[in-house]
């Protein structure tokens, strides 16, 4: 047992806020990079040049989701061992890692010139030739500097569940910053348009990672590269995957679930699907909010399940899940008393009926955040305590399977029409919260005493 670590002594609201504010500032300039970003190549190269990199977006979902249950489960298994004292595990882990990263990525980067031209064609089409060769050319950065898009993310995780969390938000400030000051530099003293914002992106993704680097090299955690071996072996490799498969199931279906709504909403014209547009941003800046509360909360629960501290992790639940139901209902509240001043944020020049549409689909939409926080740290605690398969329950169910339910049954079978389709998402997380709270609170025993994180700890 490690208790002389802060994870294992120091109160809950404290660690919890010592991580939160890092992850938060780190995802908050990640989406100013991509606002600014927007800005300059919007005004720089055209609605062609915007459209190349918002066209890139799924592809980047992609490559998320591929990282995700080695950088979750890996984060896991990270700070679990830390609180356990078996630090020959946390730098085995670490070396996986690293070398499953290395390995992947130099694959998708030799390959990079097979791949550029067939991806853009299937992203844009072959017809609008600018489209293309814009698409085309944001690609092939990206893909040529995939070992470090994965060194990135699973190097941050790994160094925020190891008790640094600064280290990781240091290391996305420092990209953030580096990329507005290329991308000014490539697109408009140069005039590289959407190849300069490409290259400037790959650049400071390397930055990060050699930041990230320096800091592991020094040794000041409890993995390093001195005696580092690569490696795709690991001990633990079954427990990393069941930890980390929720995650990847979360993201698969959250990208689905959008796009069954985008799809249904195409019918009901050109205004709803601006509005769904412009709400679905503002939705994905507010749920920033919450997806920091998880990463915060990961490295808490871990460490203290491998401590054998079932107290601190039941605590720390408690808190993290109270303090994301009382950010949702401020949020809502948002939702319903200032909708046209958000939109007013991001559309200044928006017409009337625009307005109309846009100000019920943030009454409705916004909905979703009453559940949406609580979700998001449920299923993370039952992801550390070992109840993968509900915790990927959980974020199936949310992510698409009651999206597809209502948006099929609400609009036209109850007559709702595109009220339904703005509701769907929101009774899909508020169901699954009710559902997977009722069943788990029913089997209490299983999932919320302390005996029960003990025999995965």
């Amino acid at each position: 047992m490690n208790v002389s670590n802060p994870l294992g002594k120091a109160p809950i609201n404290t660690l919890f806020f010592k991580y939160y504010i890092p992850a938060l500032t780190g995802i908050l300039s990640s989406t100013l990079h991509q606002l600014i970003n927007g800005v300059i190549l919007g005004q720089q190269v055209g609605k062609e040049g915007l459209a190349a990199v918002g066209l890139y977006g799924p592809v980047t979902i992609v490559f998320i989701a591929l990282t995700l249950p080695i950088m979750t489960g890996g984060g896991i298994l990270i700070g679990k061992n830390s609180g356990a004292t078996q630090y020959d595990k946390v730098q085995q882990t670490f070396e996986f890692g690293t070398t499953l990263a290395l390995v992947a990525g130099s694959c998708v980067a030799i390959l990079t010139p097979f791949l550029t031209t067939t991806i853009a064609t299937f992203l844009t089409g072959a017809e609008n030739t600018v489209l293309l060769k814009n698409t085309s050319h944001y690609i092939f950065w990206q893909l040529l500097a995939m070992p470090f898009f994965f060194l990135r993310m699973i190097w941050s995780n790994f160094i925020s569940n190891d008790n640094a969390p600064q280290i990781s938000r240091n290391a996305s400030l420092l990209a953030v910053t580096l990329n507005i000051v290329l991308d000014l530099f490539f697109i408009v003293v140069l005039h590289m348009g959407v190849e300069g914002a490409s290259i400037a992106t790959a650049i400071s993704m390397v930055a990060a990672v050699v930041y990230q680097y320096t800091y592991i090299w020094k040794q000041k955690g409890h993995f390093s590269f001195h005696g580092f071996r690569f490696t795709l072996q690991l001990t633990e490799w079954r427990e990393l995957l069941h930890l980390g498969t929720p995650s990847f199931a979360s993201e698969i279906s959250f990208s689905s679930g959008l796009l069954l709504i985008s799809h249904y909403i195409v019918p009901y014209g050109p205004l709803a699907v601006s509005a769904f547009g412009l709400v679905n941003y503002i939705s994905f800046l507010f749920i920033r909010l919450f997806t920091a509360a998880m990463i915060a909360s990961l490295p808490i629960l871990s460490f203290n399940i491998g401590a054998r501290l079932p107290h601190r992790v039941l605590e720390t639940f408690r808190f993290s899940f109270f303090f994301t139901i009382t950010l949702g209902i401020v949020i809502v509240a948002l939702g319903w008393i200032l909708p046209d001043f958000l939109i007013d944020i991001f559309s200044s020049n928006s017409t009337i009926p625009f307005k109309k549409i846009a100000s019920q689909a943030i009454a409705l939409y916004f909905l979703l955040f009453f559940a949406a926080g609580p979700n998001y740290i449920l299923s993370a605690y039952l992801q550390s305590i070992g109840k993968s398969i509900i915790s990927t329950l959980i974020n199936v169910l949310k992510g698409f399977v009651f999206i597809a339910l209502f948006i099929l049954l609400l609009p036209e079978h109850f007559g709702m029409g595109l009220e339904g389709v703005w509701l769907s998402r929101s009774l899909a997380e508020i169901l699954t919260l009710l559902l997977v709270g009722l069943y788990t609170l029913w089997n209490k025993e299983s999932y919320y005493t302390e005996k029960s994180i003990l025999v995965k700890s």
